[in-house]
């Protein structure tokens, strides 16, 4: 019974919260950018295979690079919030959880971009900062298959990510801010193009 109503409540917010994507396609992500020689790579890269995805970057970093950001943004992707200094919220206060998004808000308008996607670092939400994400327009993205680019040397991260592994829909979880995943990254999209794995981007 406890899964069944799980899976009704996930079904309920599926418009507002994602662990998988509902198209046929896979989305390929990435978090804790912009980092200043490895993501301007993989923009590359991407451009490359056509291939478009969603940076989920932080606050800090956004500042420190925005000429990186503003390359991203006109590359055609999709920029999501990946909270301004990596923070678990389940470590800040309701007031700091509030500041942290506006803060986001924020820096996007320093780029003329609206941000509405928003990754929780760690995975970790508490019950105001989801309900508040929510009411201030945001829609939560976390992901389905984690790449383990941060921990796993680069033949396992690429079966990690095989097509062999995948399912539909499935969200792929990388990080721009390791070289690893500059070096892997042409070698999987080849693999996707070559099995006509396609990807989208989030709406």
């Amino acid at each position: 019974m406890k899964d069944i109503i799980k899976t009704f409540v996930f079904f309920i917010l599926t418009p507002v919260f994602k662990r998988f994507g509902h198209s046929s396609s896979v989305y390929i992500t990435f978090d804790d950018g912009p980092h200043p020689v490895n993501t301007p790579e993989i923009v590359k890269i991407l451009a490359t295979h056509n291939v478009k995805a969603t940076f989920f970057m932080t606050g800090v970093e956004m500042e420190k690079y925005p000429d990186v950001v503003s390359d991203v943004i006109n590359a055609g992707h999709h920029i999501g919030y990946h909270s301004y200094n990596h923070i678990s919220m389940k470590k800040q206060n309701i007031k700091e959880i509030i500041d942290d998004l506006a803060k986001g808000k924020n820096i996007a308008v320093k780029h003329n971009y609206k941000f509405s996607l928003y990754r929780p670092p760690y995975g970790d939400l508490t019950l105001f900062g989801f309900f508040w994400l929510i009411l201030s327009g945001w829609k939560v993205i976390m992901w389905s298959k984690d790449s383990r680019d941060s921990f796993d040397e680069e033949e396992q991260v690429k079966l990690n990510v095989s097509y062999k592994n995948l399912n539909k829909g499935e969200i792929l979880l990388f990080h721009d801010d390791y070289p690893l995943t500059v070096s892997l990254l042409p070698s999987v999209l080849e693999e996707y193009v070559s099995q006509d794995i396609h990807t989208s981007l989030f709406k």
